[in-house]
């Protein structure tokens, strides 16, 4: 199933939201657009367990970020799984407020998604 820009992002006002379900590489402001590996299996003597590349590594996805666009918009980015670096930069953007950071990241976000969403 291919997934094309104009079916993941919707405006409502000054919000820009973006579900992410079906994208399989990271959607952070990073470089990579590769698609994320299968898991891995992780075996012990009780049980396999799958390590996933991107976070969270249990396979699931975050349900929400939250970028500032500018002064009046906001880009949330929903169902997401996101690399480690891109995970990182963002806890550390968020925790410190650096909110021009986290508007730079949001314009590369979106650059990012239109030109590698088919």
């Amino acid at each position: 199933m291919s997934v094309t820009a104009n079916q993941i992002f919707e405006y409502n006002g000054d919000v820009v939201s973006i579900d992410l379900s079906n994208v399989k590489f990271c959607p952070g402001p990073c470089k990579y657009t590769m698609e994320e590996s299968e898991p891995s299996i992780y075996t012990t003597q009780n049980f396999n367990k799958n390590i996933h590349t991107f976070k969270p590594y249990s396979g699931g996805k975050y349900s929400k970020f939250c970028y500032p666009i500018n002064d009046t918009q906001t880009l949330i980015l929903n169902n997401l799984r996101i690399c480690s670096s891109c995970h990182h930069r963002y806890l550390e953007f968020t925790e410190e407020n650096y909110i021009d950071d986290l508007k730079i990241d949001a314009n590369t976000i979106m650059k990012k998604l239109e030109k590698n969403i088919r």
